[in-house]
């Protein structure tokens, strides 16, 4: 270090010393720059839940979601149209935080009840269960199969 620098580095410490009750500016100077690390981990979380929405789904959607899905698949048997799916879920054992459950971690589903037309038919009311079954992994006796006619 040469000697102008020296003079230089003393100088500014000279002028620091000088500053009264220098330890709050320094206080606040940390309190604002941990803030600003805060806040910006804060936000920086909430894009990245808007980011992984193909890892979450709201309850609700992830209901519509198998609804519609089962909806379609059962409406293209043979026989059968105008289908209504309904599927509760147990929610005693899922883990929700902000109506959200992560994709690994779905609750049981509970019971399933199908109407549709054409299901009068002893045998096209049993294609339709063993779909539901299929699809669906419940007991049949928590499925059930209503006409619509």
């Amino acid at each position: 270090m040469s000697d102008n620098e020296k003079k230089t580095g003393f100088k500014w410490f000279e002028k620091l010393k000088k500053i009264k009750h220098i330890e709050i500016y320094i206080a606040i100077i940390f309190i604002v720059i941990l803030l600003l690390i805060y806040m910006s981990n804060f936000t920086g979380s909430k894009s990245d839940n808007n980011d992984s929405n193909t890892d979450t789904l709201t309850v609700t959607a992830y209901i519509d979601r198998l609804e519609s899905n089962l909806e379609e698949t059962l409406s293209n048997i043979g026989g059968v149209s105008d289908v209504k799916v309904m599927i509760t879920l147990n929610m005693a054992e899922a883990e929700v935080a902000d109506s959200q459950i992560s994709l690994n971690k779905f609750p049981e589903i509970k019971g399933v009840i199908v109407t549709a037309k054409g299901v009068n038919d002893t045998a096209t009311k049993l294609k339709v269960l063993h779909a539901v079954e299929a699809v669906i992994d419940i007991r049949n006796g928590n499925i059930e199969i209503l006409s619509s006619e």
